[in-house]
């Protein structure tokens, strides 16, 4: 497992999350992460992400279908970076946290280019299987 830091743009928000890159990322082709082109690290534990800096700088996007979802995305209010994700949601196995993989400061090219992408069907709430298309992800 590997510790990695990561933060917004400018600075304000700083966090730690442990993950493996190596263990696979995630895309979904839902509405909202097709238009963020969103692309995450599913942290093994919830209790892997740490918020060191910036509380009062964080924003949440506000559900534009009115959802009941419990899941929550976090930007920077300052520089407008998206930086994770969390909530619980049965049928994503409970609650978890999701980092940006963008948003992380400490990994190489290498290690990008050779993380698995696990795509998943969040369009169709079916989150546990893959996309049935995914070239526009």
């Amino acid at each position: 497992m590997t510790r990695y830091q990561g933060s917004c743009f400018c600075g304000a928000v700083r966090f730690e999350a442990e993950g493996d890159l190596a263990d696979g990322t995630l895309r979904c082709n839902c509405r909202f992460c097709r238009k963020m082109r969103y692309w995450e690290l599913r942290l093994p534990e919830p209790e892997g992400f740490r918020l060191l800096a910036g509380r009062d700088d964080l924003a949440e996007t506000p559900r534009a279908d009115g959802a009941a979802l419990d899941m929550h995305h976090w930007f920077c209010r300052r520089c407008g970076i998206r930086l994770w994700t969390d909530g619980e949601i049965p049928e994503m196995g409970g609650r978890f946290v999701q980092v940006v993989v963008a948003a992380l400061d400490d990994v190489g090219e290498a290690e990008l280019i050779s993380a698995s992408v696990h795509y998943t069907d969040g369009a169709h709430d079916d989150w546990m299987n893959p996309a049935p298309e995914t070239r526009h992800l």
